[in-house]
């Protein structure tokens, strides 16, 4: 029991946040990150061309109560990653939350969430 208990410490301390949710820049391609920097964000697909991709989801967390602090801008980059990867060049209606206590759903001891459609606008 005590190695167990250890080990369940361990993980909590180590920061296995997100479970693979958090996407890194660095592994993007040249092409992905010029996309990247050129996607727009819109509240309202009023009077947009579009078709929607899919549901995106972006994740800033706190690993472990002694890691860095989370942020909604980190959240919003991984929302672009994200659209940039379903071959979308805009998300509409974006929507983020802040959850400063400990975020079970995500394994995060804080967390922002921003979710958002990942859409081709013509």
């Amino acid at each position: 029991m005590k190695r167990f208990v250890m080990v369940v410490l361990a993980m909590a301390l180590t920061g296995c946040a997100g479970f693979g949710q958090i996407e890194r820049v660095e592994s993007l391609s040249s092409e992905q990150l010029r996309r990247l920097n050129s996607i727009k964000i819109y509240e309202s697909a009023e009077g947009l061309n579009y078709t929607e991709v899919g549901e995106v989801k972006g994740l800033s967390c706190k690993g472990s109560p002694f890691s860095g602090d989370t942020r909604k801008d980190a959240a919003m980059t991984q929302l672009k990653i994200k659209a940039v990867k379903a071959n979308a060049n805009a998300i509409l209606y974006p929507v983020c939350s802040h959850d400063a206590s400990v975020d079970w759903g995500n394994n995060c001891w804080e967390s922002w969430v921003c979710i958002g459609i990942a859409a081709r606008v013509e």
